[in-house]
């Protein structure tokens, strides 16, 4: 009964990607999720960025390789950040952080892991790293060209689709 409770409650969530944040030595794709209702502007992203990056310097520290992804969900419960570095021996460091808005950031409890709609993007972005660097011939551009995005799109007849 009650996993039939979560299933109806269950809702998809807009995944928008944004423009990749290049710096020496490191490449980030940055993504929004919103739930309904929740808003973000470039303020918003700029702070999560500058907050992301004292994160990233770290794991780089730590053994990253300077490829990255960054998802901030925001929603009715508050924000949480995702700052996601792939290393060096094949792992993948992941820091969490939650607060009441982009200001109020702290580390996620200890165990919390990322939420349903946050692993949309992290498998998405699993999948693209194994396809672009690690599969591949190494082809940044095709890395940082191959993003999830499921924004709502307009339909043939100029209406967004879901109305």
């Amino acid at each position: 009964m009650a996993l039939t409770g979560l299933a109806d409650e269950y809702r998809p969530r807009p995944v928008t990607p944004l423009m990749p944040w290049l710096s020496p030595g490191r490449l980030v794709k940055p993504y929004v999720i919103t739930g309904r209702g929740a808003s973000w502007d470039d303020v918003m992203v700029a702070k999560v960025r500058d907050f992301a990056t004292r994160q990233l310097e770290f794991d780089q520290l730590m053994g990253a390789v300077g490829l990255s992804v960054v998802v901030l969900h925001l929603d009715a419960e508050g924000t949480c950040l995702v700052v996601q570095s792939w290393a060096n021996d094949y792992r993948s460091r992941l820091s969490m952080f939650s607060g009441i808005d982009v200001d109020d950031l702290r580390p996620a409890p200890t165990g919390a892991g990322p939420r349903i709609w946050e692993l949309d993007v992290l498998g998405h972005e699993r999948a693209s790293y194994l396809t672009y660097i690690l599969n591949a011939d190494v082809d940044i551009e095709a890395w940082l060209d191959d993003v999830l995005d499921t924004r709502p799109q307009p339909r043939p007849d100029g209406i967004p689709s879901g109305t």
